[in-house]
Order: C-alpha cells, then structure tokens, then sequence
C-alpha cells in the first residue's frame, strides 16, 4: 500500500472516501469539481491504498491519476475463519452525548457484530444523556459505568477493570468506527508478529474549519506514517529505542491490547492524560512499556476510525501544549514506574544531542507547513518547558485527592 502526499488544504475541505475503481468513471471528476479542497481516501479491496490532498479541483484529476499508477494490490495478511477471541469496546466520555451516539450507532453498523461495549461516564455525578445514549443505542451487549474521579486514564483503569474478554480495543467519544473496524482489529492480533497491541489509523471525519485543516497539514493522528502494516519492535529498524525518539505508536482513540497484558503494565497512569495537568502521554507510556518487555505494537492502517478534530484555534492550542508536555511527563512517569530507566533515559542524552546537532547543519527545516501559526508554535514550546514541573504537581494533586478520599471515608465509616 502506497501513501501519496499531495497539495495543502483550505478550509473548508470536503473529506472524501473512494474506491479504485471510481476513478475509471469519468463523472467521478466531474463530481470532485464540487470540492475546490478536498482530502481523499482512496481504497483497493476495501482497504486504504493511498490518501492525498488538493487546493484546487483543477489538482484532482492529475493526482488522483497519479496515485492510481502507483497503488498496489493490498498485501494485508489475512487468516480465514481464526479463532474468535472476545473482544470488548472501550468508550471513556465526559459530557458529550450527542458525540457519544454517532459512535454507539457506528459501532451498532459493523460488520463483526460479536463485541461487548462499556461506555465509562466520566462526568462527576454522572450525566443523564450519557446514560440515555447507551440506552437508546442498538447493542445488544452494551453496559454504562460511572467513574467519578476526573481524568481520562482514570476512567480507562476503570474500563479495564470492567473488561471480561481476551482482548480489549479503545475508541473516542468524537469519532466514529469504520464498518469493518472491529473485523480489522481482530485480524490484526492473528498477524505473523502476534502484537500485544494493534493500532490502527485515525482519520479525518470532517475538515470545516481552520483549525481542523492544520492540524491534518501538521500530520493529523498519523504523523505521516504511512497506510502498510508496520511491525513495531524494539531493536529493529522500526523502533531505535522505545524511550527515544519517540516512535509514532498510533493514537489513544484507536488502539486495542491483550487485556492480560495491559493489566500486567497496571493500566493506565492517572497522572497522565486529557483531564490532568499535562493533557498527554498515557498511550505513550503503555505502547512504550510494551515495546521495552519485548513485545511487537502493530501499525494496522485496515482497522479505521474517523475523528472530529478540535474546530476552535484554543481547542488545538491546548492540544499541540498537551503533545509536548505529554513529552517530559511520559520520561518522568517512566522513571517513577521503573526507576531503572532513568538509567536508559540518560543514556540517550548524547543520542538527542547529536540529532539536534545534525538537524542544525542540515538547515533546521521544519516539518511545519508554510504560514505555520505562531501561536501554536508557542504552545508547543510552553508544553515542552512545563511538562516536568506540571507532571510532578499532578502527583502532588492525585496524592491529596486520594488522602482526602481516604479521611472522607473514614469519617463515614465511624459515623456509621
């Protein structure tokens, strides 16, 4: 499978979804006239071949030629009729029901209807739409919990202690599943590699406004990996080193374990993520722990879901300081974890060095495109410089809440 990049986006930009062979229909460019930006998935099979961009309806028709010539066959291991494995769908959500149906609705439409669904409330007393989404949703093995303590790896620890199948896979509130998503997620844990977690591909669902747009320009969820199934493994030339550079793992609205190995790493850590001070870096930690135990992360582009990316400029600051800030956060919790990494940390302090080094007598170039925001440059770089002090307040934080939780239910234990 070939990914082919092509022109910059204007907002709004139509996302697009297409077969090969709709490209042979003359009308089918006549249609794409419509969309002066577009974004466009195209498919072989079923399964994503190559995605690009346009500016202009007058790119269209010689790019989508383009990538025609160069898409190949899909070579996606396939097995026929595995052995089934239970599966259960994570949703962690806080107050965004109307979110929350499209992606209960998505998941009611797949073609592999054998999964289990929780859907976690995070909402502190629990909120009444939530609660109606997953009742109104046409899932037949569909169950609603409430976790009260703020923070979205506490209500992920608290899915997974709700988990009672072999495997486990985790999906946003704001996005929904391909039709074959959950068949792909299966597929993907009987790949030759045997993964202890399969990642799939977040893409765009919509592409309306500024913010939107630049955040695909900057490599979206993807990070320009690219749409072959990839075999992450530490000491290969896939992975340098788990803990630096970062390899670009997937995203946390799209991603699936072996349950038992995902409690064996004790979850998520509740001082990481949206909801904390750091905003980040909970997924990170896990698929890099893995990956030091040994163990293979597949990079799975069949298995897709399409995200609603923030729309505000605030929203995708905040997002783009939760990326860096994530950074630090990621090698404290490490350390706290396993302080023997502190150890495998440092050494790659002359590893870093010298790619900062390299990347200054190459030019510096960013990766960023043209015209690139300041203000979401300032707060990546606010991110990086905040990440260590704001991580070890959140331990502060979570160590207070769970004293004062702990004294309250004292206190209701003697009163009674």
């Amino acid at each position: 499978m070939v990914a082919v990049t092509g022109r910059g986006l204007r907002a709004p930009a139509e996302v697009l979804d297409v077969r090969v062979e709709d490209l042979a229909d003359e009308t089918f460019f006549e249609r794409t006239a419509a969309h002066p930006s577009a974004w466009c998935l195209i498919r072989a099979e079923g399964m994503p071949v190559a995605a690009l961009t346009w500016a202009r309806s007058s790119d269209a028709r010689v790019l989508l030629q383009e990538a025609v010539e160069k898409v190949q066959p899909p070579q996606v291991p396939v097995r026929d009729n595995p052995p089934q494995q239970g599966l259960t769908v994570v949703i962690c959500t806080r107050g965004r029901a109307a979110r929350l149906r499209l992606a209960l609705g998505a998941l009611a439409r797949q073609t592999d209807s054998d999964f289990d669904v929780v859907v976690v409330d995070n909402a502190p007393e629990g909120d009444a739409d939530t609660r109606a989404a997953v009742d109104g949703a046409e899932l037949t093995r569909c169950r609603y919990v409430h976790e009260p303590t703020p923070g979205a790896s506490h209500a992920r620890n608290r899915g997974l202690a709700e988990i009672r199948t072999e495997l486990s896979a985790w999906l946003d509130d704001d996005e929904v599943a391909d039709p074959a998503w959950v068949h792909w997620v299966r597929q993907g844990f009987h790949h030759p590699s045997r993964p202890a977690a399969v990642c799939g591909v977040m893409l765009p669902a919509e592409l309306e406004t500024e913010a939107q747009v630049l955040f695909e320009q900057w490599g979206g969820f993807s990070k320009g990996r690219g749409l072959e199934p990839v075999v992450l493994r530490a000491g290969t030339p896939t992975v340098r080193s788990p803990l630096y550079p970062i390899p670009s793992f997937g995203a946390g609205g799209n991603m699936a374990f072996r349950t038992a190995d995902l409690r064996a790493l004790g979850g998520f850590d509740p001082c990481l993520g949206p909801g904390t001070l750091i905003h980040g870096g909970e997924e990170t930690k896990v698929f890099s722990q893995l990956l030091r135990a040994g163990s293979a992360v597949l990079h799975w582009p069949p298995a897709i879901t399409w995200h609603y990316h923030r729309r505000t400029m605030r929203e995708l600051e905040q997002q783009f300081f939760g990326y860096t800030a994530g950074l630090p956060g990621f090698y404290l919790s490490m350390i706290r974890s396993s302080p023997g990494a502190a150890v495998d940390i440092l050494a790659l302090v002359p590893r870093g060095i010298g790619d900062i080094l390299a990347h200054r007598r190459e030019g510096g170039g960013s990766d960023l495109p043209e015209g690139f925001p300041p203000a979401l440059l300032r707060a990546s770089r606010k991110g990086l410089l905040q990440g260590v002090g704001l991580y070890l307040l959140e331990v502060r934080r979570q160590r207070s809440r769970r004293m004062s939780d702990r004294r309250r239910r004292e206190v209701t234990d003697a009163a009674a």
